[in-house]
């Protein structure tokens, strides 16, 4: 993210550098490559209605639909269309639809639809949808950012998908990997690893009608965090051990008082056997009443509605893995076994 980062701040330098001043309109201007075109060495004082430019133009700005196969370089705005092979650079600000195979780069402010196949840089604000495959970079950001990598320096209002995404601050959501934000404000990361500056990280000791004990760590927020989770148990005299994932809440009632709701899906391992291509899935929904008794340490019990798939046999029947207290529905097929119950679920909370 840093590379990204730097490589955007040089760019951007660089269209600054650019002279903005007025320019006289056009209706068309036609070059091979700068400064080999209709309007000559004097293109940078035209802005074009339609521009065309075969491999590469430098113009005032584009007022309506701007080509070109390799670049489209415009020291002045661009309102309409622009669609190009490699790069567009704007060293004003960008309205419409902008289309490149490589990179859009604009010094000002974009709003409208940026589409680049490695990159959309923007020095100020953009606003509307911007998808590209490696990177969207922008001061701040109204709209959509689709990317592999989403970078918002300060505000974010909108939303942000991708592998790793960068929000200082703001209102909206993060889908992907990695996120990152600031606690203090409306921006709700939803991820494996949600990195929140003053964010909600805790442990936690459970246990449950199945298992002994279970370790879980949660990162993120209180309103949506990440759990990893690891537990042990035991049946017909044989360890069980279980590996889970997944994503909590917790919603203030007043004073200490809070509702914990939990959705985990653990992996269920028998007898020591890891990676043996056996389905053992445990899938619960916990929903606990959460009382803070200090600011760190809190004490959590509810009931907890569990299903169990698995499709492991042992002399073509069913194994049993787990002891179930009770069902409330159990259905067995050719290849699959499920059944649901509900349970309880207690623990201890101890955040950082």
């Amino acid at each position: 993210m840093k590379t990204i980062k730097g490589i955007s701040i040089l760019f951007l330098a660089v269209l600054a550098s650019f002279n903005t001043n007025a320019q006289e309109k056009k209706t068309v201007q036609v070059s091979f490559i700068y400064p080999v075109g209709t309007a000559g060495t004097n293109s940078v004082d035209y802005k074009n209605n339609f521009s065309f430019n075969i491999i590469g133009g430098l113009n005032g700005g584009v007022n309506g639909f701007e080509f070109g196969s390799v670049a489209n370089i415009n020291e002045g705005d661009v309102n309409g269309c622009q669609i190009s092979g490699v790069c567009n650079v704007t060293s004003g600000n960008n309205r419409g639809g902008i289309i490149s195979g490589v990179c859009n780069m604009a010094s000002g402010d974009s709003k409208g639809l940026l589409v680049s196949g490695v990159a959309n840089l923007t020095k100020g604000q953009s606003t509307g949808v911007e998808i590209s495959g490696v990177a969207n970079v922008s001061d701040s950001h109204k709209g959509l950012q689709l990317s592999t990598i989403n970078l918002v320096k300060n505000n974010l209002y909108g939303s942000q998908i991708g592998v790793v995404n960068y929000a200082k601050k703001g209102k909206g959501i993060q889908i992907g990997v990695v996120n990152v934000c600031d606690a203090d404000d409306d921006v709700i990361p939803i991820g494996l690893f949600n990195v929140v500056k003053n964010g909600y990280y805790a442990f936690e000791v459970s246990t449950n009608e199945l298992f002994i004990t279970s370790l879980s760590y949660k990162m993120g927020k209180e309103k949506f965090h990440t759990i990893f989770r690891a537990g042990i148990g035991e049946h017909n005299d044989k360890s069980v051990f279980s590996t889970g994932l997944g994503f909590g809440s917790i919603i203030p009632i007043k004073d200490n008082h809070k509702l914990n709701m939990e959705l985990i899906c653990d992996a269920l391992h028998y007898n020591w056997k890891w990676g043996d291509n056996k389905m053992n899935l445990l899938n619960q929904f916990n929903l606990n009443y959460q009382y803070q008794v200090t600011k760190h340490l809190g004490i959590k019990v509810g009931p907890s509605f569990k299903t169990f798939v698995t499709n492991q046999k042992e002399n073509g029947e069913f194994a049993s893995v787990i002891k179930m207290p009770h069902t409330l529905f159990e259905h067995s097929g050719s290849k699959y076994r499920v059944a649901g119950w509900i349970g309880f679920n207690a623990g201890m909370v101890f955040s950082l």
